[in-house]
């Protein structure tokens, strides 16, 4: 490639809090200062070899224990990143939306087992009999709007949620109901709209109301290209070698799919508030969540309500998700045995974040990355 990344200096933020008395940790002995720098200095290569922009954060035991910015948050004023820019989380999105779900439920607004016709008119007859739940978990069988031809051009132009459905609702569907698992951003496409019928609230009003505001995540929100928004990241792409502002998507296409941006603290805040029972749901929702479902299983793994669930990380239990559009790439990583967090959060869509956290936890757990299956 044709281009560098500059380094931010000064403007870096390093919080790197040490406990010496760790017998007790998940990870034994293992020293935390020296590996947070050897992780800073793996991330400092991978700014100069791998081009990763972006902020990292580690969260152990209820505590951020390292958080820094790392590249460039604005390439046209030289601008660094920092531990408070704002980007695009894109699918980690899906989290949020199966967490209104379940508000909704807890609401006795609607059930997840029942069909979302019970909620949406207008639904193609193939898709009468599919379930909350099948949304939740990728199992419907609905095609993913991405696999339709249309789709580069309307999402320069923006669309409405019912826009969005139109573009697979005469597609047959990839599989019957419940049988299989395919990813399907067209599913959470219909679960905002659910939300929508359900709670009186658009979408982005109930995110807001009942997850953003009583969480303190301040600094998080519905993205939308107009609006002001202080310490928004600037996404990149890499074409031809070389460096270019990332292609434009009216954010209006992911909508509660993928439509949020977040900072890496208020991800560690939302981290710990589904580590508990009553924080945000209730035991029976989070059991829900975070269930292993037969028939959402995929190369090992299972994927919950917005979640992914895997045990072939380190032989550690994990809950995960990983998000990418244009311009930005996501990754949070809960441990929740270890009590473990790692968020990372970019502004390159080409760095895949999940990796630079697979290494950080590698470091963590004194394992070697070819302990990852």
């Amino acid at each position: 490639m044709a281009f560098q990344l500059r380094s931010s200096g000064t403007a870096l933020r390093a919080l790197v809090l040490c406990v010496v008395n760790c017998a007790a940790c998940a990870f034994g002995q293992t020293d935390r200062e020296k590996v947070f720098e050897r992780e800073d200095a793996y991330i400092a290569s991978e700014v100069a070899s791998h081009f990763f922009r972006g902020s990292v954060l580690v969260g152990i035991d209820g505590k951020i224990v390292f958080e820094k910015a790392y590249g460039i948050g604005d390439e046209e004023w030289n601008a660094p990143n920092t531990v408070h820019a704002k980007f695009r989380i894109a699918s980690l999105s899906k989290q949020f939306t199966a967490a209104c779900i379940l508000l909704l439920q807890e609401r006795e607004r609607l059930n997840v087992h029942d069909p979302i016709s019970r909620y949406l008119t207008g639904l193609p007859a193939a898709w009468q009999t599919i379930s909350v739940h099948q949304l939740l978990t990728h199992t419907s069988g609905i095609p993913n709007y991405t696999s339709s031809s249309e789709f580069g051009r309307i999402k320069r132009t923006g669309a409405t949620p019912q826009q969005m459905i139109e573009l697979v609702a005469d597609k047959p569907l990839d599989f019957a109901p419940g049988t299989n698992w395919s990813y399907s951003n067209t599913g959470y496409i219909l679960l905002g709209m659910i939300i929508d019928r359900t709670s009186a609230l658009s979408y982005n009003e109930f995110l807001k109301k009942n997850i953003l505001d009583p969480l303190g995540m301040a600094n998080s929100g519905y993205d939308r290209a107009t609006d002001i928004i202080k310490e928004r990241a600037s996404g990149y792409q890499e074409k031809d070698g070389k460096l270019e502002n990332a292609d434009f998507i009216d954010m209006s296409i992911p909508y509660a799919a993928g439509d949020i941006y977040s900072t890496v603290e208020d991800l560690y805040r939302w981290n710990e508030a589904l580590a508990e029972d009553g924080k945000l749901l209730s035991g029976a929702s989070r059991k829900q969540m975070f269930s292993e479902y037969t028939e959402a299983a995929h190369e090992g793994q299972h994927y919950g309500y917005g979640v992914v669930i895997s045990r072939l990380k380190f032989g550690r239990l994990l809950y995960y998700h990983g998000g990418g559009v244009e311009g930005f790439s996501s990754s949070i990583q809960r441990y929740p045995k270890d009590r473990v967090c790692i968020v990372v959060l970019s502004n390159f869509d080409s760095y895949k974040p999940w990796e630079l956290g697979d290494h950080i936890a590698a470091d963590l757990f004194n394992q070697p990355l070819s302990a990852i299956r």
